[in-house]
């Protein structure tokens, strides 16, 4: 782009704005027109199954349109042993992903991609808001106020087993159904993000 070009520009915390490019010698400037404080969005957390690595890219991509503010990968019975599976030093690259899909899709805040933890971590530390597990024997997604936060739980591929699920069940995470059909890990937690979206702006 040359001297002069209009940008778009934002930090992904919040800020935003407009601007222009000006020539410092072989690099440029970015001279700033105009600035909004942007207010961070209503949390939506997604807590899911941490399994082929190449698919959970395309989850981050999508959360991030979809305004989720928080994405935790986590570890099950079932993610463990995945030879395709995420491991911590590919996760920049995916932050990386995320804030480039950012400044497509004009949004403002850039969701937290936490490092891996164990499933049980994740059950003790989210108790703000609903809380729903994605699960083939749940029920019809609840009614959610506009400025609750909201909690979902996707299990890996195979889903959780008997004890993780149970384990959830006892801290309060309530079975929603996503669909007629098995979904995949990313589609259930994109499918869940974009039913808490859905629901609270009814």
């Amino acid at each position: 782009m040359p001297a002069g070009s209009g940008v778009a520009f934002t930090d992904g915390a919040g800020v935003r704005g407009t601007g222009h490019l000006v020539a410092q010698g072989r690099a440029f400037a970015l001279a700033i027109g105009s600035l909004e404080q942007v207010r961070a969005p209503v949390p939506i957390v997604l807590g899911v199954g941490a399994g082929d690595r190449e698919r959970f890219g395309w989850l981050v991509e999508k959360a991030t349109e979809l305004g989720v503010t928080e994405i935790v990968p986590l570890e099950t019975e079932r993610t463990r042993g995945v030879a395709t599976g995420l491991r911590p030093e590919q996760l920049d690259k995916l932050r990386r992903r995320a804030r480039e899909v950012l400044k497509q899709c004009g949004g403002a805040w850039v969701p937290q991609l936490r490092d891996p933890q164990p499933l049980e971590s994740f059950l003790q530390r989210h108790g703000t808001g609903p809380r729903w597990m994605l699960d083939a024997a749940g029920g019809a997604a609840p009614a959610l106020d506009a400025a609750s936060p909201a909690t979902a739980l996707v299990g890996p591929e195979g889903g959780l087993s008997d004890a993780e699920r149970t384990a959830a069940l006892a801290l309060g995470f309530t079975p929603v159904l996503a669909g007629p059909l098995t979904l995949r890990f990313e589609t259930a937690a994109i499918a869940a993000a974009v039913l808490i979206q859905a629901l609270r702006h009814r």
